[in-house]
């Protein structure tokens, strides 16, 4: 969408400047069109009352008129030269096609600029409605886990209590026979061995219980789970030289990407990053320090935030300002969402000047924490 509005942008530039052009070439066309006319009095004048074209027939007016021209052109005594005339007049009707072609160019651009406006903020709609229905599976993801790791612990605490009473079982059977023993060595008869206790029944396993450990270092792999989604890349970290623990322009629904650099009209490239968002989401201070309100003819409703760290941070485009100019708290609300100055797409734009200098990229600063 940015790149379909560069381009429209882009456009009118061009078409101004062919305007201009053309303007420029038809008036030389008049001007030698003047002087062929005043050529063609003083041929008239000079030649006598016999070939003034108010004294001859009409039909013959033009014929002599041209042959007077000409007759002047071989002799070298005309100023402007017709060929000269017909091949300004090609290069004016060139310059005429070419602006309107260009007008055609930018009428198309104009419209594929609306549709892919359209399509964009209606994606940010949805991209908000996904976000949020995101947070609630969480939120129940969360829950399912909590639950699931207290079913374990219960399971757990239920067989080592299951254990405990079997080696509990196990030590009284043991002391009985050992005193059985005892009794029939002091009376001289040989008494039978008694018969090994037999091993304490163990508890079934109850429905969806994790398998055993082991002892192998395997752990139960709970039922159902898919595996996670691949991590997500790990963006570039920003440059050194800005101030660090900034916190997202937008507070609120947004969506943008890298256009570091992309082409702007009048020889200019895009030194921001442009974050669409709803009309009138609130945009908030990334450090805490100042914020001074301006208003320009690129960037409409403007604001300057100087951090503590004495990195810059320029926002524009807001649909107005929250407060004047003053000290400001990092998530401090300045303003909101809009598509002041040279825009019509509500978004804003986000510039990082780390210590008040030049421009760098901002995507890396709020790719990390937006």
């Amino acid at each position: 969408m940015f790149d379909a509005e560069s381009e429209v942008d882009q456009l009118g530039v061009e078409i101004v400047d062919a305007q201009a052009e053309l303007a420029a070439v038809e008036a030389q066309a008049s001007a030698m069109r003047t002087e062929l006319e005043a050529q063609a009095v003083r041929a008239f004048t000079e030649s006598g009352t016999a070939a003034f074209p108010l004294l001859i027939d009409l039909d013959h007016a033009n014929d002599e008129l041209t042959a007077e021209l000409l007759s002047s052109v071989a002799r070298g005594n005309a100023a402007v030269a017709l060929d000269d005339f017909d091949v300004l007049s090609d290069e004016v009707e060139a310059r005429r096609a070419d602006l309107e072609e260009r007008q055609g160019q930018a009428d198309a651009a104009q419209q594929r600029y609306a549709e892919l406006k359209a399509a964009a903020e209606a994606e940010v709609v949805h991209l908000a409605e996904v976000e949020k229905q995101r947070l609630v599976d969480e939120a129940v993801q969360a829950e399912l886990d909590r639950q699931r790791e207290a079913r374990e612990a219960a399971i757990a605490a239920q067989a080592a209590a299951d254990a405990r009473k079997v080696a509990a079982a196990a030590a009284i059977v043991s002391n009985s026979a050992a005193s059985n023993n005892a009794s029939s060595g002091s009376g001289g008869a040989a008494a039978a061995p008694a018969p090994a206790p037999q091993a304490a029944a163990q508890p079934e396993p109850e429905a969806n219980a994790p398998a055993a450990n082991n002892g192998e270092g395997n752990t139960p792999e709970p039922d159902n789970e898919e595996a996670p989604n691949e991590p997500e890349p790990v963006p570039e970290a920003p440059p050194s030289n800005a101030g660090s623990g900034i916190v997202c322009p937008i507070a609120g629904p947004r969506a943008f990407a890298d256009t570091w650099g992309a082409a702007r009209s009048a020889g200019r490239s895009h030194e921001g990053v442009d974050m669409m968002s709803p009309l009138g989401t609130p945009v908030v201070a990334v450090e805490s320090g100042s914020v001074q309100m301006k208003t320009t003819s690129l960037g409409g409703n403007s604001a300057w935030v100087t951090g503590g760290s004495g990195t810059r941070y320029f926002y524009a485009h807001l649909n107005g300002w929250e407060g004047p100019s003053r000290s400001v708290s990092q998530g401090e609300v300045i303003g909101y969402v809009g598509h002041t100055g040279n825009t019509s797409a509500n978004h804003l734009h986000f510039e990082v000047h780390p210590g008040g200098g030049v421009a760098v990229n901002p995507y890396p600063y709020v790719r990390a924490v937006c």
